[in-house]
């Protein structure tokens, strides 16, 4: 028995950016099987969902975040620069990890609801995270966090985790390689990341020139800048992830392209706490740059629509230029460009047959989805995350009606208002 989506505006992503105005989506099992007129693919024994009011999009995918810490939300709003040395928040060290691992299913929830089927995260202790995040549904790439700053770095759990979930992306859940950043990951971990990187077929995620303070000890190292460093150590080229790029200089913006490092770009999070962001325009289409959420404490959303839209008027506003990052352009960041960033891009990020159907039906018969004049335009800047209506996983409804299939959204909220009060205050 397969499942139809049944005459849904279908927005693709795919390389000629096909926008069709009604068609179904057949699915069999974890993949998309065909794609055709609408009313045209539904054959007797399947199970046919009425989309004749929605807008079919890929799955929205984030491609850096810190799930396990959503109970930090509204923490620490308004600090300096100099709060964020470290990046600790307040009583941060009472929390526990079972604090972590409620508040990583709440997240992940959060996600869902949005939209979001696809997320890149990272933290310590992901050997008792991703469980949690993998019994949600959502697709990951997991990262347990690696320093050498004050201690060896904890290569055990590294291998635990790719033991346990492995690094081919066709898995739902699988396995990167996350050294902290560039100032808290000394050059002889920075190239053993590479080359287990290599040997293991592990992406490779990391902070790069998030903050001055940060550039400045890369320097105190000898190198000019952030690419030097990545350069040396093997992490300049395509396996790697760069999450947030604010503090390059122009002559590292030029040169970037040439190594095809991936940006995770986390506009909100980067305002909130450096008051910049990375000049988007100067990169887009250079090289593969996806949106992120980073983490609740610096950004206090989920919403990846919300996410798209700062990223291009933020982003027009640095260009002094209107025309820059389109519509066209964002739409596929959020999905089949985030999805290259991720190494992912064969797997989903598009509606195309042989992908995993990755897929969200956002309400098009809600007044911000309407008039119908242009769906993208009316996704990238009108609507929110919240009008996902079903959102769909490996082919999976995990959100049906707007409401968790897995789980209770009123449930989960009730005990993750708690989480971590006791400790912050």
């Amino acid at each position: 028995m397969a499942l139809v989506l049944q005459g849904g505006a279908v927005l693709t992503a795919n390389a000629n950016n096909d926008f069709l105005p009604a068609a179904d989506i057949r699915i069999e099992g974890t993949d998309i099987a065909a794609i055709g007129a609408a009313g045209s693919l539904a054959q007797p024994g399947d199970r046919v969902i009425d989309a004749s009011e929605t807008l079919v999009t890929p799955g929205l995918i984030n491609v850096h975040t810190h799930a396990a810490t959503a109970f930090f939300r509204g923490l620490a709003d308004d600090r300096s620069r100099a709060f964020w040395a470290g990046y600790a928040v307040p009583g941060q060290e009472h929390f526990t990890i079972d604090d972590y691992t409620g508040s990583v299913r709440a997240a992940c929830a959060e996600f869902l609801l949005n939209g979001v089927t696809c997320i890149a995260d990272r933290l310590g202790d992901m050997d008792r995270i991703a469980p949690a995040i993998a019994e949600t549904g959502i697709r990951a790439i997991i990262g347990h966090t690696l320093t050498d700053n004050r201690k060896p770095a904890d290569w055990g759990t590294v291998d635990a985790l790719i033991e346990r979930f492995g690094t081919d992306p066709r898995s739902r859940v699988s396995a990167g390689i996350a050294p902290h950043a560039l100032d808290t990951c000394s050059d002889a971990l920075l190239m053993e990341c590479a080359r287990r990187a290599e040997r293991s077929g592990a992406r490779v995620f990391i902070h790069v020139a998030q903050s001055e303070p940060e550039v400045a000890a890369v320097r105190a190292r000898g190198y000019d800048g952030a690419l030097a460093c990545l350069a040396k150590t093997g992490l300049a080229s395509p396996i790697t992830v760069a999450a947030h790029a604010l503090y390059l200089s122009d002559a590292e913006i030029e040169a970037w392209p040439r190594h095809g490092i991936a940006i995770a770009h986390c506009p909100a999070s980067n305002l909130k706490i450096e008051a910049r962001t990375m000049p988007l325009f100067r990169l887009i289409g250079r090289v593969p740059i996806g949106l992120g959420t980073d983490w609740t404490v610096t950004n206090n959303s989920m919403d990846l629509l919300a996410e798209a839209r700062l990223a291009a008027l933020v982003g027009k506003m640095m260009a002094d230029d209107p025309e820059v990052l389109t519509v066209q352009q964002m739409v596929r960041m959020l999905t089949i460009d985030g999805a290259r960033a991720l190494g992912i891009d064969r797997v989903t990020g598009s509606i195309e047959p042989g992908k995993r159907a990755d897929l969200v039906l956002f309400d098009a018969n809600r007044l911000e989805a309407t008039p119908a004049h242009d769906m993208a335009s009316n996704l990238l800047y009108a609507m929110s995350g919240r009008l996902a209506r079903d959102v769909l996983v490996d082919g999976q409804l995990l959100v049906t009606g707007g409401k968790l299939v897995r789980d209770d959204e009123t449930a989960l909220a009730r005990r993750h208002r708690h989480t971590g009060t006791s400790a912050s205050h």
